[in-house]
């Protein structure tokens, strides 16, 4: 929303003052500022530049792998972090570690798409262990769907039993 600077008059004081509004155009400015109880002084109405993006906003914009650029104003990066949210595309942080374990990329993946990619390739890459202790195969527990899960240990227990009957 535009921002308009009033300089004006009190009109019960009769000292100056200066109001910023954020409102639609520059009538609405002229309404607010006498709701207010301003006169305003002739041609002191001007429009404000758009205020530059925070750091919290850009350093936000980033982790979610927005383009940054000069222009970008607080309204605009905030409408980019909205649609970015409604999306739910791949963060900075998911697409680092993806490319860290050699995950292809493909362009339209959601972040939690590429989650459930990092979170199988990082299961396909662990070890079983065998533990002594109980006699059994421990397998590492990891936020997987429980589907796969479910086929996996089948597999693992099948793999035990045949194992254990020929010892």
């Amino acid at each position: 929303m535009p921002r308009y600077e009033v300089v004006g008059i009190g009109r019960e004081t009769g000292r100056k003052r200066v109001r910023i509004y954020d409102v639609e155009n520059q009538e609405a400015a002229i309404s607010a500022a006498a709701s207010d109880g301003t006169v305003i002084e002739m041609g002191k109405i001007r429009l404000l530049p758009d205020l530059p993006p925070t750091e919290a906003q850009v350093e936000y914009a980033k982790s979610l792998n927005i383009k940054i650029t000069k222009d970008l104003t607080k309204k605009s990066i905030s409408q980019l972090i909205t649609k970015a949210e409604d999306e739910d595309w791949p963060t900075k942080d998911q697409i680092t570690k993806a490319k860290r374990l050699k995950i292809k990329i493909p362009p339209e993946i959601t972040g939690d798409d590429l989650d459930e990619l990092i979170c199988d390739e990082e299961y396909r890459r662990e070890d079983l262990k065998y533990s002594k202790e109980i006699d059994a195969i421990v397998i590492p527990r990891k936020k997987h769907k429980y589907k796969k899960i479910f086929w996996v240990v089948i597999i693992l227990i099948i793999l035990y039993l045949i194992a254990k009957s020929k010892t």
